[in-house]
């Protein structure tokens, strides 16, 4: 049974208002990223595809340097004045400059302001901490998971809503569209219960020679566990992972399709595909409370291997549909599985700087999947993409296995463990 202390009181609130709040945020944002390649060519009058293609690659590093770079600032701020309080700014400062998007009519300054609005964002990462340092330790995992749910809905929903937004009223209401739901977001921020406390450390003989060490060493880094950093390079080696394969797949599609069915057979994916994610995150989140985590991690990227191949193999619409439905329902719930643990790895006052940094290791990990994939590409094929992704996901299963091992002999990890 779930014992309640005055931190943990409001956590169901909470749950729920980031979940909504996440689901406002997510479905802006996809109602308008999908279409930004026709907005270079259909607003900027970009027509040549290698150079509508350089903007689209300098547009998306954009985006994740802003993330990468500021949300360990975010994190760390949150950490010393609370989670509510970024979140606030990262909903409303997002929903001032994103719809200025809208109104550029020069690239450099579009590329900018999406570096802008995604150094001022981070609601995600910040969301997650709110939800581990309010919810208790047994109920984190379905926390977490069903979070996600609220990932997948809004990229559907947002798809959905910016294809009509776009087809009925343009790019620019799309855009404003966009930064209206970041407002709505961000009231229902203003209702979600903090619960936050300044925790000081008290100073001790071995914290204070942390502090000389790394005040000599002049170290930008934050003073985080060997566990910690461990856990964040596999942060790092699960976005490579995870997005290996994501940029082609649309690609994959039109091998296997007749060029008039090719759109069609990818909405009819994508949704087969947002709806296993849905059910994913909050069982395997709820599963995450119950079950140690390389039991998990394990069959989850075995069963995404299979499925990986399949897709590369497959000359069936169906065959493809079905494999890629599996692969998001098992795979889906990787992201709740690694934060749950990084959570029991992390004390609360330092929650908030450790997933600002767990967002910009995944960032870094998609940064450098583009790169490989785009050469695996060159070299072998859309279809090499896929095999290259499940060999990549087999390698990750025994560097995940050794790392949760360290993780969880931390000291700090055995003090807290939730299976005793």
């Amino acid at each position: 049974m779930t014992t309640l202390t005055a931190d943990t009181l409001h956590w169901k609130r909470n749950l729920f208002l980031m979940w909504f709040s996440q689901l406002l945020v997510l479905t802006g944002f996809a109602a308008v990223m999908p279409f930004i390649p026709l907005f270079l060519k259909e607003s900027f009058h970009i027509t040549n595809d290698g150079e509508r293609g350089t903007y689209v690659a300098m547009f998306s590093i954009a985006g994740v340097l802003g993330y990468a770079i500021f949300n360990p600032i975010w994190g760390a701020l949150s950490d010393r004045f609370g989670v509510r309080p970024m979140l606030l700014r990262g909903t409303f400062v997002t929903g001032i400059f994103f719809p200025l998007m809208g109104f550029v009519h020069q690239v450099w300054l579009l590329v900018l302001l999406r570096f802008i609005s995604a150094a001022c964002a981070g609601t995600t990462a910040a969301s997650q901490t709110l939800l581990v340092k309010n919810t208790p330790e047994d109920k984190q995992g379905f926390a977490l998971g069903t979070l996600s749910t609220a990932v997948f809905g809004g990229s559907a929903l947002g798809n959905m809503l910016g294809g009509m937004m776009v087809h009925y009223y343009g790019y620019t209401s799309t855009f404003v569209l966009c930064g209206a739901l970041y407002f709505v977001a961000g009231f229902v921020v203003l209702f979600a219960k903090d619960d936050f406390k300044p925790e000081w450390k008290k100073k001790t003989e071995e914290s204070m020679y942390v502090k000389k060490i790394r005040r000599y060493r002049n170290s930008p880094l934050p003073g985080f566990t060997i566990g910690v950093w461990l856990l964040l390079l596999l942060f790092l080696a699960a976005g490579f992972v995870r997005t290996f394969d994501v940029p082609y797949f649309p690609m994959l599609v039109e091998l296997i399709t007749e060029p008039k069915e090719t759109v069609l057979w990818i909405t009819i994916i994508s949704t087969c595909v947002t709806v296993g994610a849905l059910v994913s995150g909050a069982i395997l989140g709820y599963v995450a409370d119950r079950v140690k985590p390389f039991y998990l991690i394990i069959p989850v990227m075995l069963i995404t291997v299979v499925m990986l191949v399949i897709q590369g193999m497959t000359e069936s619409r169906w065959v493809c549909c079905i494999s890629r439905t599996l692969l998001y329902i098992f795979a889906g719930g990787l992201y709740p599985v690694l934060q749950k643990l990084l959570s029991c790895t992390t004390p609360k006052r330092k929650r908030g700087s450790v997933f600002g940094w767990s967002s910009t290791a995944s960032n870094v990990g998609n940064i450098c999947s583009t790169v490989v994939a785009s050469w695996v590409l060159l070299g072998f094929g859309v279809r090499g993409v896929f095999y290259a992704a499940a060999v990549a996901s087999i390698l990750f299963i025994p560097l995940a296995i050794w790392i949760i091992r360290k993780a969880m002999s931390q000291p700090f990890y055995q003090a807290h463990s939730p299976w005793k």
